[in-house]
């Protein structure tokens, strides 16, 4: 369906736009924003229709911020991304914690994982910056992560711990069994 509107789009900017990238560009580049769109439509509408839309939009945009600078596993198609997100991301907004019982120690374990595995090596490899940044990278993770110490969100914390899960190995591993198949 998104792939199927993407070429409809591209093939209306190619034509409207004698200047326009290529089809296989446009293309991709617009999967990636409808999906990102998606993601985004779906999971503020769950938020909002349960009464978490304010933990759904600070667990949604804390993951994507610190994503940005962390890496993380990616799922081998736009569909099981759109699903493994969707899913995670209405499980968290609707968990209950208060951030001085459980928050606190979430945030540490995530700033503990951010130490250790943060950032990966295809986040450096995509960023235009290259791999000479990794300090600045990785100063940059721990910075964000440390914020929460201040600011105290249940909701950060548990964005920050489902980004940091998704930095380990065995995520990676994980992902890879979805490749097989």
């Amino acid at each position: 369906m998104i792939a199927r509107l993407s070429l409809r789009i591209a093939n209306f900017i190619r034509q409207n736009n004698e200047q326009a990238s290529s089809l296989d560009v446009l293309m991709f580049s617009l999967t990636i924003v409808l999906n990102t769109l998606v993601i985004i439509i779906v999971v503020l509408g769950i938020g909002a229709l349960t009464g978490r839309f304010s933990e759904a939009a600070v667990i949604f945009f804390g993951f994507v911020f610190l994503r940005f600078f962390s890496g993380g596993f990616h799922l081998p198609s736009s569909g099981l991304c759109n699903a493994f997100s969707i899913i995670t991301f209405s499980i968290l907004m609707h968990l209950p914690m208060v951030y001085w019982n459980g928050g606190l120690i979430v945030n540490l374990i995530s700033l503990l994982l951010a130490l250790i595995y943060a950032p990966t090596k295809d986040i450096m490899a995509l960023n235009r910056l290259g791999p000479k940044y990794t300090v600045h990278f990785k100063i940059a993770t721990v910075l964000i992560i440390l914020s929460n110490f201040w600011i105290q969100s249940p909701a950060l914390a548990l964005a920050f711990i489902a980004q940091t899960l998704s930095l380990l190995p065995i995520a990676y591993r994980g992902a890879a069994l979805f490749e097989r198949r």
